[in-house]
């Protein structure tokens, strides 16, 4: 690139030169040095439109013939359009091969941007949703799934679980979708078809329902026949009257069980659910406490701090259900001397029933896992305490049904706090008017177990 200007500016002061010994030499200096001048400016100018017009109009063609520095010009724009060209094939292929992979997949793939206005899905997202091209591309991905939970799910942004909802396309079908946020907040979204899954979810609830009904009856007449018995077991030898105390008290479990899984099929299938309502927390907590009474001991230690104008919408037999089981499990759980604290606290983002106690704790391990139906972090536990293992999974669904989530902490050692996070609309006091009960964004906290809908 030097030895090229430099012989491009030699040339030119070598035709200086001639300019001006010709000059010299017929009396004309001046006007041989305008000539020379404007020469060699047209002659650039001329090289500037032919390297334009091979610019507008080369395509794949070679650049023109040309010398010196414009010649390296050409060159050098030519070589430069070749290895464009080159990058954009391959850039080409290799867009085509995510397309082609991605049309082939069962599931669907739609990409939206931070608006969630449509802008590319595959084939089997268009059979899930029965989107057509180009109509819906730009369409906000709301207009075309007209569902209020994947509204809610979509508008306030609750992507920490999938949701399950009906298809809008398929009579029938159920898709699981999944959101993931990239770039600029654009929406890369995946759709399953959870079908099979639902159906066979489906029938293990009604299994359960139906078995569990079932159950009460032969339980009824064993529990029929274990009264009569006691009411002679003095007149009995003395190994009889302890198998039927034994027979007495697990046959009082095993109802307890079949109570709790008619419940939790119940709040699974949203069937027969209570009129919400505002009901005083106070209240609620004080009709528990005389309830769990007799299984307290002189020796735990109970405290309420609970305000008595704090209101709470929703059921009343499903927030007893999921508070009285917190409190169970912490006196069940609460060594002797123990101390459980069970505190209401609000302010204008929420209001949060926590109850604490001071019994062995949890390791983090386990925390996910412990709403989980019949999951012990001890195995040998339950029937220490004559737990049926289902007292958080009736807690979950019960939070689930009123825009809660139960957050957990607790360390080994030093006791554990189990919290339910209610959103502001569904929480007031006496002196604060009550808000409309539209559905809340919960969020997931580090070290929290969160439950959203």
């Amino acid at each position: 690139m030097k030895t090229i200007w430099r012989n491009t500016i030699i040339a030119w002061l070598a035709g200086l030169t001639a300019s001006i010994i010709i000059g010299l030499i017929l009396g004309h200096l001046l006007g041989v040095l305008l000539l020379y001048v404007l020469g060699s400016l047209y002659w650039q100018l001329y090289q500037l439109y032919q390297f334009h017009d091979w610019l507008r109009h080369s395509g794949r063609a070679a650049p023109p013939e040309a010398s010196g520095i414009w010649g390296e010009v050409f060159d050098a724009v030519y070589r430069l359009q070749k290895k464009q060209r080159k990058s954009k094939r391959r850039m080409r292929q290799a867009l085509t091969r995510i397309e082609s992979s991605t049309t082939a997949l069962k599931e669907g793939v739609i990409m939206a941007d931070n608006q969630g206005n449509l802008e590319w899905w595959n084939n089997s997202a268009a059979h899930f949703f029965g989107l057509q091209r180009p109509t819906d591309r730009g369409q906000a991905i709301t207009n075309i799934v007209r569902n209020p939970d994947f509204f809610r799910y979509f508008s306030q942004k609750r992507f920490g679980e999938p949701l399950v909802i009906k298809s809008p396309a398929k009579e029938g079908m159920y898709l699981e979708i999944q959101t993931t946020l990239y770039d600029k907040n654009d929406h890369l979204i995946f759709v399953r078809d959870v079908t099979r899954l639902h159906l066979l979810e489906q029938m293990r609830k009604d299994f359960v329902a139906n078995a569990s009904h079932e159950l009460k009856t032969p339980l009824t007449v064993i529990k029929g026949y274990l009264e009569t018995l006691e009411m002679f077991k003095d007149s009995l030898p003395k190994s009889m009257q302890k198998g039927i105390v034994n027979m007495s008290e697990q046959s009082e479990r095993m109802e307890q069980l079949i109570e709790d899984l008619l419940l939790l099929s119940r709040l699974e299938s949203n069937d027969k659910r209570e009129e919400n309502q505002w009901h005083k927390v106070c209240d609620l907590v004080k009709a528990i406490q005389k309830t769990v009474t007799p299984i307290l001991t002189d020796k735990h230690t109970v405290s309420l701090t609970i305000p008595e104008d704090a209101r709470l919408y929703g059921s009343y037999k499903e927030l007893y259900s999921a508070f009285s089981n917190l409190i169970v499990n912490a006196i069940k759980y609460s060594p002797d001397g123990g101390e459980i604290a069970i505190k209401w606290e609000s302010s204008e983002f929420n209001g949060v029933f926590s109850v604490k106690d001071s019994g062995l704790g949890i390791e983090p391990r386990y925390i996910p896992r412990l709403t989980e139906r019949f999951f012990r972090v001890d195995k040998g536990r339950g029937s220490k305490t004559g737990g049926t293992g289902l007292g958080l999974a009736i807690v979950k669904h019960v939070l689930l049904h009123h825009d809660a989530k139960l957050q957990i902490h607790s360390q080994p050692g030093f006791g554990s706090t189990f919290s339910c996070h209610f959103p502001a609309n569904r929480t007031r006091n006496d002196t604060i008017p009550a808000l409309p009960i539209p559905t809340a964004e919960s969020s997931n906290t580090s070290n929290t177990l969160g439950i959203e809908k």
